[in-house]
């Protein structure tokens, strides 16, 4: 019985937080009602600005789906559109932010903590009790390409309101 504990116990810690955040990533797209994206585009576009554990795990398993998703490590020295639908980013600098959101501008933006939403990003991973949350501001995401599902907000702590 002791073995069992342990055992339990070791596998619920091999799960690190980049662990966890990836797949929330690769989720959302999948609780997202896409209003721009064409019915002939079957896979996320799934980006990253840099490379970080996230951004890593991300990658790992969107290459278990290959016929569901992609994934691209961002070249932001090109100054073109980004064609991504779920952008994630590590910074929180307010100029960075309003200039993924500028160039994704049907993508949802994704980064960490409160500063990130402050600096215009629409969700940002949180910890709540011990446990990553997707923060979500609805004031951020109001006039987006694409709805957010319910499902998506039940499991999300939301801000009401205006952009900061």
């Amino acid at each position: 019985m002791v073995l069992t504990i342990i055992s339990a116990h070791v596998r619920a810690t091999d799960i690190q937080d980049e662990d966890l955040k990836a797949v929330y990533l690769f989720r959302f797209a999948m609780l997202i009602d896409w209003e721009s994206r064409p019915e002939s585009d079957t896979r996320f576009r799934f980006c990253s600005d840099n490379e970080n554990p996230v951004s890593q795990r991300l990658a790992e398993v969107v290459k278990q789906k290959p016929d569901q998703a992609t994934f691209t490590l961002l070249n932001l020295s090109i100054q073109s559109d980004l064609r991504c639908d779920v952008v994630y980013t590590s910074s929180s600098d307010r100029d960075y932010v309003a200039d993924l959101r500028k160039r994704s501008n049907s993508a949802l933006l994704v980064g960490e903590g409160r500063r990130f939403i402050d600096a215009g990003g629409m969700v940002a991973f949180k910890r709540v009790n011990n446990r990553i949350k997707p923060l979500i501001h609805l004031g951020n995401i109001e006039g987006s390409a694409f709805r957010l599902r319910s499902q998506l907000l039940s499991i999300a702590v939301v801000i009401k309101g205006d952009r900061p």
